[in-house]
């Protein structure tokens, strides 16, 4: 009965979101979110994740400037 979870991938530094539907399967996000993304939870209201912040650029791949 997990409403929602998020796939943190470090290494690709991208962020994959599932959430329960009423039927009682998961829907993931149609491409994943990346560094320049903010992600919204649509279980927490007001949850909002800057991904710049979770993927530093210091630390970024170069694929993502």
């Amino acid at each position: 009965g997990v409403k929602e979870y998020w796939v943190v991938h470090p290494q690709e530094e991208t962020v994959l979101v599932y959430t329960l539907d009423p039927n009682g399967k998961y829907q993931g996000t149609l491409r994943p979110y990346i560094p320049a993304d903010k992600v919204s939870s649509m279980t927490l209201k007001g949850l909002t994740i800057d991904l710049d912040q979770v993927f530093p650029k210091e630390d970024r791949s170069p694929e993502y400037p």
